[in-house]
């Protein structure tokens, strides 16, 4: 049986992810396994999704995936280099030999070239230009020794691919890298029939969905109706609210991601002085620490995700499946959770991060359009979606 995975985060689910898993399964086959390790409720640029989970995972299952499991919160809130280890690692556990995933360039021996030259490059993040972001020196270095390679992570795309590859390289597994079709990443325009997931989620927090319509496939548009009918989407950020979480780490002395270069301080700063998240972050972010590092430092406070927690998956988390999903569960090499209800069956060393996920649950809950749908418990009342 053939196990390929794909890390995403269908934010929404646009035509451009229905290419991508069309593209996989016509390389490996009709009979292969697509199993999807998906960002929850909060995204790796450090805000909420713009639809529930479990709403999203279906989107995936009904346009192809044959299973979604949750991302690890930890590596949801990552830099490039976490998200990719916890998404590799979560594949892995599943069985999968392989991962697909879209790129602006499809040479995958370059990208796997460029994996293997940033894993032997002694980068800490401490040398370079100090002005620089760390993602940015890590190009400079690399640059030293392959051009052509640093050049690739000129796109974000690309950047993620070879992080992807430098994980799979110690596993043993193998990346399937497929072109990119249409609008670029954060395009502002569509292009050639597709949309961008930030074009598209600006459309649809404005209520334009008219704009979203031709960029969501059939079922992805259904599921995305039902959800704004029940008052379930868009979600829109509870900016008092994660204020007022923030001064509160800031307080207890939670406000730190053990950086050295100044970023914490800048952070309590910002947070003691801001009227609302989204001010917190413009008055933190610098060209040396982007906006998008600020959010998940800032929303991993909020959500208590210390700054070394492990972003390697303790168990995985089911949000939708279909029949040939089940096949992949059956030989996963860590504690499954179909129903949340059976979490407190699960060794008490797995119980914190559990309450940590419920929390997280219920603080996106807060930003329902529909007030009824904000109260707490939703964690353990929502079950994954099964494609019969």
């Amino acid at each position: 049986m053939t196990v390929c995975g794909i890390t995403a985060e269908y934010n929404p689910f646009h035509t451009g992810h229905l290419h991508h898993i069309a593209e996989t399964r016509r390389s490996l086959g009709e009979n292969a396994v697509i199993v999807c390790v998906m960002s929850g409720n909060f995204v790796q640029r450090g805000d909420f999704a713009v639809l529930d989970k479990y709403a999203r995972a279906e989107m995936a299952v009904r346009c192809g995936a044959d299973l979604v499991v949750e991302l690890p919160l930890a590596a949801a809130l990552s830099s490039a280099e976490g998200f990719a280890k916890g998404a590799v690692q979560t594949l892995h556990a599943l069985g999968c030999g392989m991962v697909s995933f879209g790129a602006e360039t499809a040479d995958a021996d370059l990208l796997l070239q460029a994996a293997e030259l940033l894993n032997s490059l002694p980068m800490e993040g401490e040398s370079g230009s100090p002005h620089l972001s760390y993602a940015a020196r890590r190009q400079e270095e690399l640059a030293k020794v392959h051009k052509q390679a640093a050049a690739l992570l000129d796109n974000p795309n690309n950047t993620l691919a070879v992080e992807y590859c430098r994980f799979l390289l110690p596993l043993g597994m193998r990346p399937l890298a497929v072109l990119r079709q249409g609008a670029a990443h954060d395009a502002r325009a569509p292009h050639s029939g597709f949309a961008s997931a930030s074009l598209l989620r600006t459309h649809l927090r404005d209520g334009d969905f008219a704009f979203c319509a031709p960029f969501l496939p059939p079922a992805a548009r259904a599921v995305w109706k039902k959800a704004a009918d029940c008052g379930e989407a868009p979600v829109a950020l509870p900016e008092d609210t994660l204020l007022a979480l923030l001064r509160t780490a800031l307080y207890q002395g939670r406000l730190r991601t053990g950086s050295a270069d100044g970023f914490d301080e800048r952070l309590r700063k910002a947070v003691y002085t801001a009227h609302s998240f989204s001010d917190a972050v413009e008055k933190a972010r610098t060209r040396r620490f982007p906006a998008a590092r600020v959010r998940r430092a800032l929303l991993r406070a909020v959500l208590g995700v210390e700054a070394d927690a492990p972003v390697s998956p303790a168990y995985l988390r089911v949000l939708a499946l279909g029949v040939r999903g089940r096949a992949a569960l059956r030989q996963a090499a860590l504690p499954v959770i179909v129903k949340p209800a059976t979490e407190k069956r699960l060794p008490a060393n797995l119980q914190a991060a559990l309450c940590r996920d419920a929390f997280a649950d219920d603080l996106f809950a807060l930003a329902l359009p529909d007030p009824e749908r904000r109260i707490g418990g939703g964690h353990f009342r929502k079950t994954p979606f099964c494609l019969r």
